[in-house]
This record gives C-alpha cells, sequence and structure tokens, in this order.
C-alpha cells in the first residue's frame, strides 16, 4: 500500500483507471506512461497527459461512460465574492462537495459588499432603491453592534484569567453572531470549495439550470478554472433541461405570489413582527417507536449472526420492548462523543419539518453530510427571528425596520424581477425546509448542533427535535447528545 501524490489530478484518474485493464501495478502503469511519453514534462515540473493518455482516458472513461474514474480527480475551487444567495445555491447543488465559507458568527462584513442583480440594470429606479436599501440594511447592523458591544459587556463580564484581547474577542463574536440577522442575502461572501471530478460536474450541471443568473455566471466561471486541473473529466457540462422545466412549470412568479397572506395570517408587510412568536416548531415524521426498535435490532442480529434478513425480523418482532431496549443500550453504551453510530441506524429514515431563519438554514447547509433537502425558496413570507440579544437589549425595533423595509421592496423588486426579489431577503427571515434523512445522520446533527460551541438559534432547532425524539423514541433519544 502507498500513497500517490505530486502528480496532476488527470494523471491520477488514469492510473486508477487502468487498474480495471491492467493487472500491472500502480507503480508499473506510472513507469509505462512515463516510458512511453503519455505523460510529458512541462516547465516548473508540471506533468501533463499526452495525447495517446488522453484518448485512452477519453475512450474508457468517457467514451465508455465510466464516469467513477472521474471521481479520482479532485479539484480545490477558491470561490471569492458571490452572494450569500449563491452560495447557498452552490452548497445544495451537489453533496458530495466539500466546503468551508466566510463566518459571519467571526467577521465583519464591509460596507458595499453587496451582489446587484443584473436584472435590475433594466429598471434603474428599483436598482436605486435596491442599492439604498443593502446601506440602509448595514446602517442597522452598524447600530445593532455599537449597541449590542455594551449591553454584552454588562451581561457578560470577564472570567478569571481571560485576557483583554480574549475577552474582547468573545464579546464581538457574540455581537456579530447576533448582528448579522439583519444583513441580507446580497451580502458577499468567499468559501473554498474541494470535489472530485464527478461531483463538480454534476454540480455545474444544476448552477446552469438555476434561474438566478449570479448563478449562471458562477458556473461558467468555475467550468473554466476547473477544466485547468480536469479538462478531460469535465465533460457533458451543460443546463439540465428537466430541471429548467421543472421551474418554467411550477414555478409561481413572485408577483402575484407577494400578495398572498403570510402563515400567521397577517399581510406579509406586518408578518415580520406578527409571526414570530407563532413560528411553526420542528417536527419529525419517523416510523413509531417500536417499528424503529424492530429495524434496528433486526439490522443487527443480521449483520452479526449467520441469518437471513426475514429470519432476523423474526427475532427481532418477538423480543419484547425492553429486550430490544437492552439490546440498543449494551449496543449504544460504548459510543463516544465523537464517534458515529453503527451503519444499521442508515437504514431508518425519517423526515424533519423546519421553519428556519437564513442564518440557521446556512449553518445547516454547510454541515450536511447525508441530508436531502426540498425547501422554499427565500421570501419574507415566512416571518422573522429575532435574536434573544436583540429583544433583551431593547433593539428589537432596529431589526424590523429593516425586515419590514424587505418585505416591501421585496414585492416591489417582484413585479418587474421576480430572480432579483429574494437578494432583499434577510437573515432573519424564515424559510420552510423538509429535510429526509437517516437516523445516523440525525444523530451526528443532534450531537453536533446541541453542543455548547453550536450557535444559539440551530441550537435551539435541534434542542426541540431531540425532545421531541425523547418523548416518542426514549432510549434512542438517550445516546444521541454525547458532547458538551
Amino acid at each position: 500500500m502507498y500513497t500517490i501524490f505530486n502528480l496532476p489530478e488527470e494523471v491520477i484518474a488514469v492510473i486508477f483507471a487502468y487498474v480495471s485493464r491492467s493487472p500491472k501495478s500502480f507503480r508499473e502503469n506510472l513507469r509505462t506512461l512515463l516510458e512511453k511519453e503519455e505523460i510529458l514534462a512541462q516547465p516548473g515540473n508540471q506533468l501533463l497527459l499526452s495525447d495517446t493518455a488522453r484518448r485512452f482516458h477519453e475512450r474508457w472513461v468517457v467514451g465508455y461512460g465510466h464516469s467513477s474514474v472521474a471521481e479520482h480527480a479532485v479539484a480545490h475551487v477558491g470561490i471569492e465574492k458571490i452572494s450569500r444567495l449563491a452560495s447557498a445555491e452552490l452548497e445544495l447543488a451537489n453533496r458530495f462537495n466539500s466546503f468551508t465559507e466566510y463566518s459571519q458568527r467571526y467577521q465583519r462584513p464591509q460596507r458595499g459588499d453587496f451582489y446587484i442583480p443584473v436584472e435590475l440594470e433594466r429598471h434603474p429606479q428599483l436598482r436605486d432603491a435596491y442599492i439604498r436599501f443593502q446601506h440602509e440594511a448595514y446602517d442597522a447592523y452598524e447600530t445593532l453592534l455599537a449597541h449590542l458591544i455594551p449591553y454584552l459587556r454588562n451581561k457578560f463580564p470577564r472570567r478569571e484569567n481571560e485576557t483583554e484581547k480574549a475577552y474582547d474577542t468573545r464579546i464581538e463574536k457574540l455581537a456579530f453572531e447576533d448582528a448579522r440577522y439583519v444583513l441580507t442575502l446580497a451580502t458577499l461572501t468567499n468559501l473554498g470549495m474541494t470535489g472530485n471530478g464527478r461531483a463538480l460536474r454534476d454540480t455545474l450541471v444544476v448552477l446552469l439550470a438555476s434561474p438566478y443568473p449570479e448563478c449562471v455566471r458562477l458556473a461558467k466561471e468555475m467550468e473554466e478554472e476547473i477544466s485547468k486541473v480536469i479538462p478531460t473529466l469535465l465533460r457533458h457540462v451543460e443546463a439540465s433541461r428537466h430541471l429548467q422545466q421543472c421551474f418554467r412549470q411550477f414555478h409561481q412568479d413572485a408577483a402575484p405570489d407577494a400578495g398572498r397572506e403570510a402563515s400567521c395570517g397577517q399581510p406579509p408587510a406586518e408578518a415580520d413582527s406578527a409571526c414570530e412568536p407563532n413560528a411553526r416548531p420542528p417536527r419529525i415524521q419517523m416510523a413509531d417507536y417500536e417499528t424503529v426498535l424492530n429495524q434496528l435490532c433486526a439490522g443487527w442480529l443480521f449483520s452479526y449472526r449467520h441469518l437471513d434478513y426475514e429470519e432476523s425480523q423474526q427475532l427481532a418482532k418477538q423480543m419484547s420492548v425492553t429486550q430490544k431496549e437492552e439490546m440498543l443500550r449494551t449496543a449504544l453504551v460504548t459510543l463516544g462523543p465523537y464517534d458515529n453510530p453503527h451503519p444499521v441506524f442508515d437504514q431508518v429514515r425519517l423526515k424533519l419539518f423546519l421553519t428556519v431563519s437564513e442564518a440557521n438554514w446556512h449553518q445547516l447547509l454547510r454541515h450536511n453530510r447525508r441530508t436531502a433537502f426540498i425547501f422554499q425558496p427565500p421570501s419574507p413570507h415566512g416571518g422573522i427571528t429575532v435574536p434573544p440579544h436583540i429583544q433583551e437589549a431593547g433593539l428589537t425595533t432596529v431589526l424590523l425596520q429593516v425586515t419590514e423595509k424587505a418585505a416591501r421592496l421585496y414585492r416591489q423588486i417582484a413585479a418587474y424581477a421576480p430572480t432579483a426579489a429574494p437578494y432583499c431577503v434577510t437573515n432573519a427571515h424564515r424559510r420552510q425546509i423538509v429535510a429526509d434523512l437517516s437516523l445516523w445522520e440525525l444523530y451526528h446533527l443532534i450531537n453536533l448542533r446541541t453542543s455548547q460551541e453550536a450557535q444559539w438559534d440551530i441550537r435551539g432547532t435541534f434542542e426541540h427535535i431531540h425532545r421531541q425524539l425523547a418523548q416518542t423514541h426514549p432510549v434512542i433519544a438517550e445516546f444521541a447528545k454525547r458532547r458538551p
């Protein structure tokens, strides 16, 4: 066994492709490529595939549909100055990419760092109103910071042995965390992305079909950059006609949609403040307790005994609930704070119905591992989340003034440029989401998102989910939270 490094991504993919056609070792295949001059040295010790190697690659990898080989070629992409709206679309485009994004919890965005939709070029008055609003939102952000920092200093005194610098950083982080709820989805962000050739191709296909011009432009720029690293593997990159047709067929124009009432029965302009106390709590849709116990116990019996699955199911059903709970406890008692549960947990499927703020939603996206989402587009119709410290400090009005302006401007822009309107939505605005996931992933999310390090908004969501789970599936919930 040995690692392979210091080779271009497509060279690695070619070497791995040969393994299905050649009995030779990876080293021997690499030596053969070098001897036949199928890998050419370039200035700066860069290695490139020759035309012969490319033809092999295209024949076996591209021509014969062996797209799994594309997973061996990886590209790392630094993406700068895209909107928060576009970053979410990118992160949703494929679950096999990895991301690290600029965090508004730890950094202070700069004034003027917001995206201006190209769709507004044809509507100069709306464009001017949009730009004014983005600056007003940043004014409110600075106002919140200016008042939150002294409030938080008074509420959270300096800890014993805590340096002044560490204390300032801690208080600033808390202030950033709450003040950002007034910023919009137009705010610019940076992120690092790592993906294999197959996942990147699928990502580009989705983004090219996006209704947002910014996302289409992003996809084209990404394709150009990624092609410098894996040119042969990045094939069949074109907008998905299927996704485009779905959007055209089912999308309701934002203009008539903006006139509907928000979920709490108030007109959209008033919904921001009125909906807040009546937000829909998170809800789990999952098989009943004994059915889930049967699935888990049958899975363990099948995995470790020479039984047919039907026999394992029958044995599990014959056990009492107490016996099944004891089997579960015995299996999970050694599960550590950073461990993942047994693969049998992947066999249990469930749904989460969530109404969460954009701030909450973006955090959920960044740590997604195996969850499939369907979601409503960003809008002001779902009400808002008001951070507790903003309420306690008497600053709610500052936030409401911005969210109400956002709702009005959203409706005005939606009548003429529907795809530009969502950029007015703030981090405080909520949207509805349905998550389809396994019990394995739910364990991961509860364990990660209820820890002390988790941000208060998403922590509250998963604390609520954990309480529901404890009421309906008690022993399963018992081992979900393992981190301090």
